[in-house]
């Protein structure tokens, strides 16, 4: 059902396709530019997120003069990732203003809460949805920083590897949900390198239940990574006794969307009827999107997202390894095939509803 990731070499834009992408500040973020065809559609168009606050290291023109030799129209549209409520509104805007028939996402060098929310702006304006991601071939920290960062206990540090601190804790309406309050909470995150961004979401929220979930990296060369990011957060898994189904860890690729969307899937059933479900995508970016189509099929579960005050972008990653593309089709028809195929798997119910006569 999920439709699998393709490794591509290059990217042809489609009749009406806009190509949304962002200027961020690592190296992938010129990976797609570099791989779309000069045979696209001479009308090619593209969105290219401006991120406010400004931060010098974004490659924000050097983004958008890579797509101005391969499309003819390139804007640009500024998201704040410290403010984000309101840009779902505006991207609509934009969008019927372009007459898009279909967008293809570069989500290589962008924010994960603008992934979500651009994501179901699409499902709601049932537009064909491929997303397209440039692997990094580094990333911060390498296995030495971090054994030398542990041997002089400054792994937990919040300004240790990538990020210069916690800004705050954002939630957009579009991806809330005040259903279930007054139940006891469950918390669900994912481990990273930034053991701060769990614990400015436990002081804010301040759940009932907290369960992390790991990312297993696709590539041998940085399985240490798996160990780790667990490492990191080992006080917070002792502190909240997270675990009490023999599973000590609960793992997800990080790559691979799919796994991550399966094991939601299987935490909601089993959580959902006594608590409310909050997630906060703090794992990777496919992580991120396995996150979104569970909450896009389960509008009951709550988003929240740790935004933090900016990047070391010299520490973030390097180069670019592989390219993937996920062609969704329609998004809002193919969300509502994954629910239903929930109902049918989960509580047995049939595919159409069967008319009878009552006496």
């Amino acid at each position: 059902m999920l439709p699998e990731l393709k490794s591509i070499h290059k990217i042809q834009l489609r009749p009406g396709e806009v190509l949304i992408s962002a200027g961020g500040f690592e190296d992938r973020v010129l990976a797609i530019p570099s791989i779309l065809t000069k045979e696209s559609p001479p009308e090619g168009l593209a969105i290219v997120l401006e991120y406010l606050p400004h931060d010098e290291k974004n490659r924000l023109d050097e983004v958008v003069t890579a797509l101005r030799q391969r499309c003819a129209q390139v804007e640009t549209e500024k998201y704040d990732l410290h403010h984000p409520e309101g840009f779902d509104q505006i991207l609509t805007d934009r969008l019927y203003s372009l007459k898009a028939c279909a967008v293809c996402l570069d989500i290589s060098g962008m924010s994960r809460l603008a992934i979500m929310i651009i994501a179901d702006v699409l499902r709601e304006m049932n537009l064909p949805l491929r997303i397209v991601f440039a692997e990094a071939r580094d990333y911060a920290p390498s296995e030495e920083e971090f054994e030398s960062a542990k041997k002089g206990d400054e792994q937990h540090l919040p300004t240790s590897f990538i990020h210069t601190g916690i800004h705050d804790v954002l939630h957009v309406r579009r991806l809330s949900s005040v259903r279930m309050q007054s139940n006891a909470t469950l918390l669900i995150a994912f481990d990273s390198f930034n053991e701060a961004l769990c614990q400015a979401l436990i002081n804010m929220i301040n759940p009932s239940r907290f369960i992390l979930i790991n990312g297993l990296p696709p590539r041998d060369e940085l399985l240490w990574r798996e160990e780790a990011t667990k490492y990191v957060h080992q006080f917070l898994r002792k502190e909240w006794n997270i675990e009490d189904d023999n599973v000590p860890v609960k793992t997800t690729s990080t790559l691979y969307y799919a796994e991550t969307y399966e094991l939601l899937t299987s935490l909601y059933w089993r959580f959902s009827t006594e608590h409310r479900i909050i997630i906060a995508p703090t794992g990777s970016k496919m992580q991120t999107l396995g996150s979104y189509l569970m909450r896009a099929v389960h509008e009951d579960v709550h988003l929240e997202y740790p935004a933090v005050s900016g990047f070391f972008g010299d520490k973030y990653s390097r180069g670019v390894r592989e390219i993937w593309e996920i062609d969704f089709g329609n998004m809002g028809d193919f969300i509502s095939r994954l629910r239903q195929q929930e109902i049918l798997s989960h509580l047995g119910l049939p595919s159409n509803p069967v008319n009878t006569e009552i006496d």
